[in-house]
């Protein structure tokens, strides 16, 4: 195994670009994951590649602490500026219920409290409310 996270640390690293505008992170929470810390990509391609090659990684990195934990990854641009809804915050009663919309192009996520994240474009489209409801009857 040791050998097999080298040779994907490698490809991530043939991957990276210190000047590149595309990251791996975690769409709720914005970081990046081992072995991804700190690295940039050129293009979303690259990105993209990236993300697949980290999944692996921290698969295998599972098998030997399997409470490392499982976070959803996403290839996102870095330099987009978050966005945000203004008064998205509604309270219910005794709780309260917020929605942040953030990222860009082809990033943008909506994370509510106490619900999956879902996604609201692909391919640089917005996608239709249809596609949104599936996304969260699938993952209720």
């Amino acid at each position: 195994m040791p050998d097999r996270l080298e040779v994907l640390h490698r490809r991530i690293d043939e991957l990276t670009d210190p000047e590149g505008d595309f990251a791996v992170v975690c769409p709720r929470s914005g970081k990046r994951p081992v072995p991804v810390r700190g690295a940039s990509f050129s293009s979303s391609g690259d990105a993209e590649r990236a993300v697949e090659l980290v999944r692996e990684y921290r698969n295998l990195l599972r098998d030997v602490d399997p409470h490392l934990e499982s976070i959803p990854i996403v290839a996102a641009e870095e330099t987009a500026d978050p966005l945000a809804l203004d008064g998205a915050s509604e309270s219910l009663g005794r709780s309260s219920r917020s929605i942040t919309l953030s990222g860009d192009g082809d990033g943008e996520w909506l994370r509510m409290d106490d619900a999956p994240v879902v996604h609201v474009r692909q391919d640089g489209e917005l996608l239709d409310d249809w596609n949104v409801s599936r996304q969260l009857r699938s993952k209720l």
